[in-house]
């Protein structure tokens, strides 16, 4: 059986840096809606709690704040590709330096997933604050209808 893990990272200290966690609490009051059984990991900060948490699944998808230069609110799915590829500008959240060193430790350890996706959310202002802003809060009822879909075709591709 595939293990699958969604890890939401985020600091609910620092405004929409915590819509990673927000979303997640979003997903569980509606995990009915998932094709399959996933467990839900509160991530924290990330760091490198996240890096042996890893190595315990087949697939994971983390939920972030993430600057891709998109409009507040907007989101994209990566895969792990898109965010090492020079290509795509890509900042993971204020977490950047650590949560991309973390995977890749990961990957050197030969102790990554054999899928990584990072569900992204343009953040408008990840500044001190415990509100997300106004565009993120109108926002996380769309988002999370948007990311049970993403899951779902993340789980039913894979099997």
């Amino acid at each position: 059986m595939i293990r699958k893990a969604i890890i939401g990272i985020g600091s609910p200290l620092r405004q929409d840096d915590g819509i990673g966690i927000v979303l997640l609490e979003k997903l569980i009051e509606r995990k009915n809606e998932l094709l399959q059984d996933v467990e839900f990991i509160d991530g924290g900060t990330g760091g490198m709690n996240i890096l042996h948490l890893l190595a315990r699944f087949d697939l994971v998808i983390l939920i972030d704040a993430v600057d891709f230069g998109g409009k507040p609110g907007e989101s994209r799915l990566f895969t792990l590709e898109d965010v090492q590829s020079n290509k795509i500008l890509v900042n993971i959240s204020t977490h950047e330096p650590d949560i991309l060193k973390v995977i890749r430790l990961s990957k050197d350890l030969n102790e990554q997933p054999d899928e990584l996706f990072i569900f992204g959310v343009q953040p408008k202002n990840t500044s001190a604050g415990t509100d997300l802003s106004l565009e993120l809060n109108n926002a996380v009822k769309s988002l999370a209808t948007k990311l049970l879909r993403e899951i779902n075709t993340l789980i039913h591709k894979k099997g």
